[in-house]
């Protein structure tokens, strides 16, 4: 049941190497949103007492925890990594992953892009925010012509569309699930109609991986490549140890996170849609989706592309 050891022992060096860090005057701060990417984050807090974990529940939440230096490391999207960077703060991604995202529908329309035309689609955030980025991104290089309605995040989503108030909601895991299990005794019964991450492939075969999320290290840490390298295999580490230990995962998410446990409670294995990709192919994806949200809106990625250095994810 536990985790091998050897990751956190390097960690704590790490940790004590870097002088915020060291002689206990506080712990790595890493923080997260309500998505199954998060897991990782609350199994390295809650099993090691130098890393304190700090939820995020929306973007502007994010920005201003990273923008008041809350946060040592933090999971966010590709483009918001991106901005921080062309703002002027210091930012590394140390982890890339391509993200469980889905189209949750309470009608039977056919299971593709264009199944979706001219319908209304409910996205969590605003406009501007990655869930209407990523669509508009597909609909502009596909035809699709559809209707944007915006909830303030996921949950709010999962509700409308329970309460039968939409017909579509994009969502990420572990909500997607949570919103086909409690409309399992409704009459509509929404069900998973598409994956986006293969829409995505088949829309841009070239580049078939949707790198959406990011573990970035931010601030000070983001200048310590010894911390860097630890932050990244400590999540991999935490990330498989959780993929075998589902239960206890559970249990430290409830501790740790309680208001993302509801949400995993009932799934016999949250970790198993979250892939991490390395190396050099999956730079070149998420520079692709950085390429193609600057030509949609240059203002969505602060502005440029990214310098190279920007992305350490070796294999």
């Amino acid at each position: 049941m536990s985790m091998p050891r050897i990751l956190l022992t390097l960690l704590a060096c790490a940790l004590a190497a870097c002088p915020a860090y060291a002689a206990g005057q506080r712990p790595l701060r890493v923080s997260g949103p309500a998505i199954a990417e998060t897991l990782p984050l609350v199994i390295m807090a809650g099993r090691n007492p130098a890393i304190e974990f700090i939820p995020w529940s929306s973007p502007d939440q994010l920005r201003a925890l990273v923008a008041t230096k809350a946060v040592d490391a933090a999971l966010m999207t590709t483009a918001t990594a991106c901005t921080l960077r062309n703002r002027g703060i210091p930012a590394v991604v140390v982890g890339l992953f391509s993200s469980p995202l889905w189209i949750v529908s309470a009608d039977d329309s056919p299971d593709t892009l264009q199944g979706l035309q001219d319908q209304e689609i409910l996205l969590p955030f605003g406009v501007g925010e990655m869930p209407d980025l990523i669509l508009q991104t597909l609909a502009g290089e596909s035809g699709l012509r559809y209707r944007a309605r915006h909830a303030g995040n996921a949950m709010e989503a999962v509700n409308l569309l329970l309460l039968g108030k939409a017909r579509h909601a994009f969502l990420s895991e572990p909500a997607a699930s949570l919103a086909v299990l409690r409309g399992a005794r409704l009459e509509a019964r929404p069900r998973k109609r598409l994956d986006f991450r293969e829409t995505w492939r088949d829309v841009f075969p070239e580049h078939p991986n949707l790198c959406l999320s990011a573990l970035v290290a931010v601030g000070e840490a983001s200048s310590d490549p010894g911390l860097r390298v630890m932050l990244r295999s400590a999540y991999a580490e935490a990330h498989a140890w959780g993929a075998d230990h589902p239960e206890a995962m559970k249990a430290l998410v409830k501790d740790t996170f309680p208001a993302l446990w509801p949400q995993i409670r009932n799934e016999p294995a949250p970790l198993t849609a979250v892939r991490i990709l390395r190396g050099p192919q999956a730079e070149g994806s998420a520079r692709f989706l950085l390429e193609r949200l600057h030509g949609l809106s240059p203002a969505s990625i602060g502005g440029a592309l990214p310098p190279q250095g920007f992305f350490e994810v070796r294999p």
